[in-house]
């Protein structure tokens, strides 16, 4: 289902729908939509005043300053102006250009701007005029960062293979030696599980560590993967967790290739979410993880990877492996 935005027929014709009583998946089979769409919409739109507890009236305006603010960030600024005056006198009461932005957008919306326009208009001064403002900044060295935020994450994601590149064999399940990864995490932060799931055979790697940090997954995940023959790993599908940042290291130990599912697709790694529901019994989810030791995860995983399966026509995912002359 590709991404659209709500239109104000749409919405009208939701709060109609609401007001009848139907439920959520009945209104977005009606209007085109996913579930979860809807369930966003009617949030966005929330309204203690109405039957349906959705005001058409406010989710458009939501809509409307939500647009306003996203578009300031391209926003011009120039010398002499009223705007321009108006920064000044901001600024020169100590106020940093995200407190001037954040002002903006909560209290004179039709003069909201982006922190970003401010800065590039702060930069866009002389040398001379520069001095200015420097009593007045934290940092009067005015350093420009050589990179910014954005432009670094473009950087990581210029550097990933995506999963439309992986061979066909993976997409398929023709070949054994494709894998899915990710983590489970336990409740408050308590610790994770590194899971990866081998596509054609259902087979379960897992081991727990103690935080999510890129290290933690590299080790975890190259450690488990070592374990087999290289003619069992060929590729490695990821989700985009920060903790996998890594992964060309991760390839420089294993020799397996790592491609990455898009960012919010799960289902692209739908074996491995299904296995990790499966994992969930042993380790449901609200539950810390902070007791756990491996010799538990090792028995969960054994009891899943020893289990029939129906669509390996009740054999079980440890069979599979061996048949393949993988020492399990």
């Amino acid at each position: 289902m590709s991404h659209r935005h709500f239109t104000r027929t749409e919405r009208v014709q939701l709060q109609t729908l609401k007001t009848a009583g139907l439920s959520n998946r009945e209104c977005a089979h009606q209007l085109g939509f996913h579930p979860s769409s809807i369930g966003r919409e009617l949030n966005r739109g929330r309204s203690d005043h109405t039957k349906s507890s959705y005001s058409v009236r406010i989710a458009q305006q939501h809509t409307d300053l939500h647009r306003q603010v996203a578009n300031q960030q391209h926003r011009k600024l120039f010398a002499g102006t009223a705007f321009s005056l108006y920064l000044c006198i901001r600024l020169a009461k100590c106020w940093s250009p995200e407190q001037i932005s954040i002002y903006l957008v909560r209290f004179r919306k039709k003069m909201a701007i982006s922190l970003h326009t401010i800065y590039r208009w702060i930069w866009g001064h002389g040398k001379l005029s520069l001095r200015n403002f420097r009593p007045y900044l934290r940092h009067p060295s005015l350093r420009r960062r050589y990179g910014t935020k954005r432009r670094e994450q473009q950087r990581e994601l210029a550097k990933k293979r995506w999963i439309e590149q992986r061979p066909k064999g993976a997409t398929n399940r023709s070949r054994y030696g494709h894998w899915e990864g990710d983590t489970i995490c336990g409740a408050k932060n308590s610790g994770r599980l590194v899971t990866l799931v081998e596509r054609k055979s259902g087979y379960l790697l897992a081991a727990h560590v103690t935080d999510g940090n890129m290290a933690s997954f590299r080790d975890a995940a190259s450690s488990l993967l070592m374990r087999l023959p290289p003619y069992i790993r060929h590729t490695l599908t990821l989700d985009n967790g920060s903790e996998m940042n890594d992964f060309e290291s991760l390839e420089r130990r294993t020799g397996t290739t790592i491609y990455f599912a898009h960012p919010y697709h799960s289902w692209e790694r739908g074996t491995n979410e299904n296995t990790n529901g499966l994992l969930r019994q042993f380790f449901p989810k609200g539950s810390e993880f902070t007791d756990i030791t491996q010799q538990q995860v090792d028995l969960a995983v054994h009891l899943i990877n020893t289990r029939p399966r129906k669509r390996l026509n009740a054999e079980t995912p440890e069979q599979r492996l061996q048949k393949l002359g993988v020492a399990i």
